[in-house]
């Protein structure tokens, strides 16, 4: 299936970039823009924040993943333009606004353009946050589940691959590796990309959830990530079709 729209989509990137919770303000004292979370994976466990073209100051700006924690309440940052650094974090208060601290100690907020709402979790789909009751300082942990050193970005269940949107349940073998009959469907929105890698690659454009697409070919990058190359209107661009803990896309169009 061939995107016809796809140079349109790579010249509208600040509108097209809105994921399903839409704008977000994530603001700190050096300076701030307007950012999307989008379900792209860009490491693993870590998810594309979407800052358009803005100038967004020296810290806010090197901002270009995150990582849900605590079932949404968490929020973690990072950047990924040179390995994986942790930016800093922000939690949700019973008021519903984010708040916390870039890894410096600086005051980082994040509040959405609505009013307070949770955000769309990448490994479940669902809209995490909204409904987490208040920690009662008495008793903050009731059930006695608590653990110290809890993992930043949540991760599937046993030792099997998720598919995206759908965590705690293995991919067929089926649908890991490459697709056998050169067709592949996505499961969640993805970025297409200049080449199969995030390092250097730039978006081009971006295909929906569901779109079925022939696949030229696909390769793994070097941290072992599959990208398969898909031909549209604009030209050859890369997918990301799994990584070491979900499966982006199924290997049949259904």
């Amino acid at each position: 299936m061939r995107l016809p729209v796809l140079a349109l989509l790579a010249a509208l990137p600040a509108t097209l970039a809105q994921a399903e919770t839409g704008v977000w303000s994530l603001i700190a004292e050096s300076g701030g823009c307007e950012v999307s979370f989008l379900p792209e994976a860009v490491d693993d466990g870590i998810f594309f924040v979407d800052r358009g073209e803005a100038d967004c100051g020296p810290d806010v700006g090197k901002i270009t993943g995150y990582a849900m924690n605590e079932e949404g309440a968490v929020v973690v940052f990072y950047s990924t333009l040179d390995g994986v650094d942790l930016v800093g974090n922000v939690s949700r208060d019973r008021d519903g606004v984010f708040t916390g601290k870039l890894r410096s100690g600086a005051v980082l907020r994040l509040e959405h353009k609505s009013g307070p709402m949770g955000i769309t979790d990448p490994m479940t789909g669902l809209l995490t946050g909204e409904d987490a009751a208040p920690v009662d300082p008495a008793d903050p942990d009731p059930d006695g589940e608590a653990e110290a050193d809890a993992p930043l970005a949540a991760m599937p269940a046993g030792d099997c691959l998720a598919y995206a949107g759908r965590a705690g349940t293995c991919a067929d073998q089926a649908d890991l590796g490459p697709p056998d009959g050169g067709q592949l469907q996505l499961l969640t929105r993805m970025n297409l990309r200049d080449q199969g890698t995030t390092s250097g690659s730039s978006v081009i454009g971006r295909a929906e959830a569901g779109a079925c697409m022939a696949i030229t070919f696909c390769s793994e990058d070097e941290q072992g990530r599959l990208w398969c190359g898909v031909q549209t209107d604009a030209g050859q661009g890369y997918l990301l079709k799994q990584d070491a803990e979900t499966v982006y896309a199924l290997n049949s169009c259904r």
